[in-house]
């Protein structure tokens, strides 16, 4: 899959292979900001970036005044009782509005709006297959913009867009499953049946379904009606 990768994501990607590689290990403390955007070559304010895509990742933790540490991705993604609590605020904004997207977009969809939906789910299936999660978590949040639009409800488009850096984060928290990286994969496959299908209450069942796991993928438990 080529594609134009922006600073952060090249320095998110080298730092990943770092810790693959065991050059950092779980409990290390990361060299300081200023030493490793040198060696990495990018500004700091790349790096800010870099690091906070890898603690969405779950792979760094980054804590205030004493520096970044490298984690465990299988203890479960959110680092604190806050960081928890947002993420369980985001899934229950998702899961009030997407599935409800998700029939609209069966009812409303174009060929052109499938077309980007397939190539969405390929895109990620690709990025899984490199092991390229900053490209797979691109691709999912693409495959939920396009429903988003395929809705054909400017208000929906309103409403999100305040939240979607929170949303993309959001969407990038299963990832540090290595066990299930390819479920999100299937369920948007899954949605993208119903879609094609014009069924529109089994899109939105799917759908429903893919939030909450997700939200069970990156060990986030919140209340719901």
């Amino acid at each position: 899959m080529k594609h134009n990768e922006s600073a952060p994501e090249r320095a998110a990607r080298d730092i990943r292979n770092l810790i693959k590689t065991k050059v950092f290990q779980k409990g290390d403390s990361l060299p300081s900001q200023r030493i490793l955007a040198h060696e990495l070559n990018v500004s700091r304010a790349s790096l800010r970036e870099a690091l906070a895509t890898l603690e969405a990742f779950g792979l760094v933790r980054i804590q205030a005044g004493k520096g970044v540490f490298v984690t465990d991705p299988q203890d479960g993604t959110p680092r604190d009782a806050q960081s928890a609590h947002h993420a369980a605020q985001v899934y229950q904004f998702r899961l009030a509005i997407e599935p409800y997207v998700a029939g609209l977009a069966a009812q409303a969809r174009t060929n052109t709006h499938l077309s980007g939906l397939k190539s969405s789910i390929e895109e990620m299936r690709q990025a899984l297959l490199e092991d390229n999660l900053f490209q797979a978590a691109k691709a999912d949040t693409t495959f939920h913009n396009i429903l988003l639009q395929a809705a054909d409800n400017p208000l929906f488009l309103k409403a999100m867009h305040p939240t979607a850096q929170s949303i993309h984060e959001n969407q990038m928290l299963p990832f540090a499953n290595a066990a299930v990286l390819q479920a999100p994969l299937q369920e948007h496959e899954q949605v993208l049946r119903f879609v094609r299908d014009r069924n529109p209450s089994r899109a939105r069942d799917a759908m429903h379904f893919h939030v909450l796991s997700a939200a069970t993928r990156a060990n986030i438990a919140f209340l719901r009606p």
